[in-house]
C-alpha cells in the first residue's frame, strides 16, 4: 500500500469512509473523561445538571487490540500500528525542535558491526543523537550506546539500533518511500520502538496510546499505510447476528 508518513496536513490522508464516524465518536467520547460523581464533575453539583456519563472503558484483546466501545458500535485500534503513528510525528516534531534528551545507561552497550554498517553509522549520528541516542565509535568495527529513549516500558534499545542498523543498511519499501536521510531514521525507528502485538499494556497505558493517537495529524494510518483503526457499527453487528 502506499505509505502515509504525515508528512503533510490532516487534510492529505486519505481516510476510509468511516473516518468522519470514528472522529464522531472519538469526540464524544472525550467529552467525558470523568465519572459521574459531583466531585469528578463540579457541573454536576448544580441543581438539574444531569452528571456526565463516565468515559468508555477500553478492553485490550490477544495483547494487540484496543476495543472501545462508541454511541453507535466499537472502535478496534491496532496497538502497534498506533504507536507507530504516534512515535513518527513526535520524532518529526522533535527533529524540529532540535532533538530530544535520552536516558544515560549505567552499563552502555557495545554493539558490533558489519562493515556497511560502519560505512552507514557515521552519516546517521546526528539524527540518532536527535532521537535520544548517545552513539559513539567503539573501535573499528563497534558502537558504543551510552545513552536511549524510552518510548515505553518494554522497549528494548540494543534489538532496536540492530534492526534500525539492518534496514537502513539493506533497505526497506518504507526506507524507499523516505525523502531523505532523517525521514529514514525516524520512520525505521518509529517502526522498530513502538509497541509490538503481545505486550500487555495497563488501563493507564492503553488510555494514554488512544489519547495520543487520536490527537496526531493523521490517526487513520501507521506509516506503512495500512490502518490504525477499524470501526464496527451496531448496524453492521446486528447484522453479522441475522437481527435486523
Amino acid at each position: 500500500p502506499a505509505v502515509v508518513a504525515g508528512v503533510g496536513s490532516a487534510a492529505d490522508d486519505p481516510a476510509d469512509d468511516a473516518a468522519d464516524d470514528v472522529l464522531d465518536d472519538i469526540a464524544q467520547m472525550h467529552l467525558f473523561r470523568r465519572g459521574v460523581s459531583g466531585e469528578d464533575d463540579p457541573g454536576a453539583a448544580e441543581e438539574g445538571v444531569a452528571p456526565r456519563p463516565p468515559r468508555p472503558e477500553l478492553l485490550q484483546i490477544h495483547n494487540s487490540f484496543i476495543l472501545a466501545e462508541t454511541r453507535d458500535g466499537v472502535i478496534i485500534v491496532d496497538q502497534h500500528a498506533a504507536h507507530e503513528r504516534v512515535l513518527f510525528e513526535r520524532i518529526v516534531a522533535s527533529f524540529e525542535r532540535g532533538g530530544a534528551e535520552g536516558q544515560r545507561l549505567l552499563f552502555p552497550i557495545a554493539i558490533r558491526l558489519t562493515k556497511p554498517e560502519v560505512e552507514l553509522i557515521e552519516s546517521i549520528l546526528e539524527p540518532l543523537a536527535a532521537l535520544g541516542f548517545e552513539i559513539s565509535p567503539f573501535g573499528t568495527d563497534a558502537i558504543l550506546v551510552q545513552a536511549v529513549p524510552s518510548p515505553h516500558r518494554y522497549f528494548d534499545a540494543e534489538k532496536c539500533v540492530r534492526e534500525m542498523l539492518h534496514e537502513l543498511t539493506h533497505g526497506s519499501d518504507l526506507m524507499n518511500s523516505a525523502r531523505n536521510q532523517n525521514e529514514r531514521v525516524a520512520m525505521s525507528f518509529a517502526c522498530k520502538a513502538a509497541i509490538r502485538a503481545g505486550h500487555d499494556l495497563s488501563n493507564d497505558e492503553m488510555q494514554e496510546l488512544f489519547d495520543q493517537l487520536f490527537a496526531t495529524e493523521l490517526p487513520y494510518h501507521d506509516i506503512h499505510g495500512r490502518p490504525t483503526v477499524v470501526r464496527l457499527g451496531l448496524g453492521e453487528l446486528r447484522k453479522k447476528f441475522g437481527r435486523t
